[in-house]
């Protein structure tokens, strides 16, 4: 699995990423995304996931100005990928690159029905923490 900035070589690719139909109502579309990381008001910069020669999935990454945590958001994988650790290499990847950066903690929401996705970093060191973003469930990691 390999990150690349989403630009003109692949922001099509990134668009025609489809989520199982149960995931539907609890992922929101890569528009969505695309559309926080271009106006919205937090500093969000969008990757495409790539296996090879192909786009799989889409992630964004950010920091938070008030704690100077990384962020994590917007993870998704094409269902055609799904459930082969494509998500579980772009989160590893993503704390690797923030421990790298010096900070010291990474966080992310997801929603409180994508039992998949607390499974996931609950596996990978994630706590959930008591706070909610947008109505999603916060959990965080602390980085070494």
């Amino acid at each position: 699995m390999t990150l690349e900035q989403v630009g003109a070589g692949n922001w099509r690719a990134c668009l025609a990423l489809e989520v199982d139909e149960s995931q539907r109502r609890i992922v929101a579309p890569v528009a969505y995304y695309l559309a926080l990381c271009a106006y919205g008001e937090s500093p969000w910069g969008p990757l495409a996931v790539r296996d090879g020669a192909e786009v799989v999935g889409f992630v964004m990454w950010g920091i938070d100005p008030e704690d100077e945590s990384f962020w994590i958001g917007g993870l998704l994988i094409d269902r055609r990928h799904q459930r082969r650790g494509c998500g579980r290499s772009v989160v590893a990847q993503l704390l690797e690159r923030a421990a790298a950066e010096g900070h010291r903690e990474a966080g992310l929401s997801y929603d409180q029905q994508n039992t998949v996705a607390r499974s996931l970093y609950a596996s990978m060191g994630f706590v959930e923490t008591g706070e909610l973003a947008d109505d999603e469930i916060v959990a965080r990691k602390q980085l070494k």
